[in-house]
């Protein structure tokens, strides 16, 4: 009896214990927001790799994309739009995936991603799944309306 009675006091401060710690996805979701905050919003660029995997893959329209690749993209939208900000919206995530609904902000001051420099100020909405492995983010796959982008740029006629 007392051997039952240690066990279950054993069981009950264990299961007690791991409601304590955050589940998985809440630590993927943690991972997100950081690059969001800390990375992309804060222009911390240098920290890029800290939340990546080195093996990561960014999944684009008809090509993948490496991890010097996408960060050297980074560098680009931020040399673009030097005083970007990134709203992270709302955050969901299941399993390994974690899904971002942002909002980019920032002036066209610089030449960058294809576009003069045109000084107008630009707002985005885009939407971006994660995929996470072990902490790191290890697959992307992103959607902004790029084409308003253009237009909001001045680099298009509006409709």
């Amino acid at each position: 009896m007392r051997k039952l009675a240690i066990s279950i006091t054993i069981l009950l401060v264990a299961s007690v214990l791991a409601g304590q710690q955050p589940n998985i996805q809440e630590t993927n979701k943690a991972v997100a927001y950081s690059f969001f905050e800390q990375v992309l919003d804060k222009g911390q660029l240098d920290h890029y790799a800290d939340s990546h995997a080195s093996t990561f893959v960014a999944h684009g329209d008809g090509h993948d994309y490496t991890l010097a690749e996408d960060m050297a993209a980074a560098k680009e939208e931020r040399t673009a739009l030097p005083d970007m900000r990134m709203k992270v919206n709302d955050m969901v995530a299941e399993r390994d995936l974690v899904s971002v609904f942002w909002t980019a902000t920032g002036t066209n001051t610089h030449a960058g991603m294809g576009f003069p420099a045109t000084g107008r100020r630009i707002t985005i909405n885009g939407m971006t799944l994660f995929r996470l492995h072990d902490g790191k983010i290890v697959e992307e796959w992103s959607v902004f309306d790029m084409l308003s982008a253009m237009r909001q740029a001045g680099l298009l006629a509006a409709q």
